[in-house]
């Protein structure tokens, strides 16, 4: 294999690109496309909530979203059905 040359990370440049709003609003829109994906495949059980919930999180070195089950309901048929890891596919 040719050699390329060396990769230097830069970290405020990696932290400054993750927290700008451009990348934060697809990260932002994705979250809620995979929740929005997890609740249609929840059976209904009744109630009027949301099974799932995409919330910010605050990393060390950048900010993300967090998607996660919210009811009872949601957390037996993610346990059952992986319905997280399906919707992570579309």
């Amino acid at each position: 294999m040719a050699k390329i040359g060396k990769f230097k990370m830069n970290r405020p440049g990696y932290i400054a690109l993750m927290n700008s709003a451009g990348v934060q609003g697809q990260l932002e829109k994705k979250a809620n496309r995979i929740k929005s994906s997890a609740n249609a495949k929840l059976s209904p059980d009744g109630y009027r909530f949301e099974g799932h919930e995409a919330k910010p999180i605050k990393g060390k070195m950048a900010n993300g979203y967090l998607v996660r089950t919210k009811t009872n309901h949601a957390r037996y048929s993610n346990a059952k059905n992986n319905t997280l890891l399906k919707s992570l596919r579309g």
